[in-house]
């Protein structure tokens, strides 16, 4: 019975956003295709990386105005998902990426309601809905958005957010009394040197993939009870842009560690053209060096024309857990445009 409602919810609230077509003062629809597939040492062909798979997909844009300004802002972002790596019955889903309303309280504080990100370390500064590369919040959260209310301003000294969500991911649901509060303040976003502190308590359920309908499944009924502190910067210096997180606390009784660095270069004559490199390690028990999960890679980007971005990396596993080392070769296709 749950389901059917989620399915109902998110069906209304796709009608509303599409229907209001005349009401928005501003109005954007984008096309999405996204194609990715590889080589790994262990799982041989793949086709997916991490929480990117195959899809296609849109997205729908708008804003409200009035003789004061903006007041309200929507974005649906959907994806219609295929994972190769699944067997043929669970291959198929749908990814409801952003689906929220930011609506304007008054020059210092914005309400926003829907799926989102949570207001945790580099994540909600990025948009990592179809790259490669990712931030930590995978392995540090478990997703990267969430079902819940936030809160979020600018102020002359500094940006701040405010969350709180389900502790579920894609899938609207409470299990074991699951919820997420996290919280972020940091330098204003125009600046060229950004950083931030960030705070992270909840209740969080593991699930086993990443979709929303079907609804995902959880890895077990029990939530884990995790707790953060972070730090996340970034700093562009002329072609150089570098970035950086750092997440500490406890998941239930175990203490965890993860840190973030990477570097990406636009070529100065050839600004359509990128190139990064990341380090990022995982530590789910410190102390035990078998529950470390590291990983360096090396990845181009390049921007075809203005809807259409071609990837490659290659990705070197140290540990994983305590398995093998592993190296991944990657391709990507990405079209998104009117």
């Amino acid at each position: 019975m749950f389901k059917k409602c989620n399915i109902f919810l998110l069906s209304l609230f796709i009608l509303a956003i599409l229907k209001a077509p005349l009401l928005a003062n501003e109005s954007l629809f984008y096309k999405e295709i996204n194609l990715i597939g590889g080589y790994s040492d262990r799982e041989h062909w793949v086709g997916k990386s991490n929480d990117l798979t195959n899809g296609v997909g849109f997205e729908d844009y708008r804003k409200f105005s009035n003789a004061y300004g903006d007041y309200l802002t929507t974005d649906l972002q959907v994806r219609l998902a295929y994972d190769s790596m699944s067997n043929a019955h669970n291959a198929w889903g749908i990814q409801i990426h952003n689906a929220w309303f930011l609506y304007k309280m008054n020059y210092a504080a914005k309400l926003r309601i829907g799926h989102f990100d949570p207001a945790f370390g580099l994540e909600p500064l990025l948009d990592t809905h179809s790259t490669i590369l990712q931030t930590l919040a995978m392995k540090d959260i478990g997703f990267k958005k969430d079902w819940g209310v936030g809160l979020e301003g600018s102020l002359p000294k500094f940006d701040y957010k405010l969350a709180l969500q389900l502790g579920s991911g894609m899938g609207i649901r409470r299990r074991d009394g699951s919820f997420l509060f996290t919280s972020r303040i940091g330098t204003p976003t125009s600046q060229n040197f950004q950083y931030g502190i960030s705070f992270l308590y909840g209740r969080v359920l593991e699930t086993e993939d990443y979709k929303t309908i079907p609804q995902d499944k959880l890895l077990s009924d029990k939530a884990i009870l995790k707790k953060r502190v972070g730090l996340d910067s970034q700093y562009l210096f002329g072609p150089y842009l570098f970035k950086g997180e750092v997440a500490y606390g406890e998941n239930d009784s175990k203490k965890v560690l993860g840190y973030l660095g990477e570097v990406d270069y636009t070529i100065p004559k050839y600004q359509n053209w990128e190139w990064e490199l990341q380090f990022q390690s995982w530590i789910n028990k410190l102390g035990e060096s078998s529950s470390a999960d590291s990983t360096l890679t090396i990845g181009t980007t390049y921007k075809l024309n203005q809807n259409i971005t071609l990837r490659a990396a290659f990705a070197h596993d140290l540990n994983m857990m305590g398995q093998k080392e592993e190296n991944r070769f990657l391709l990507q296709f990405y079209y998104f445009g009117a």
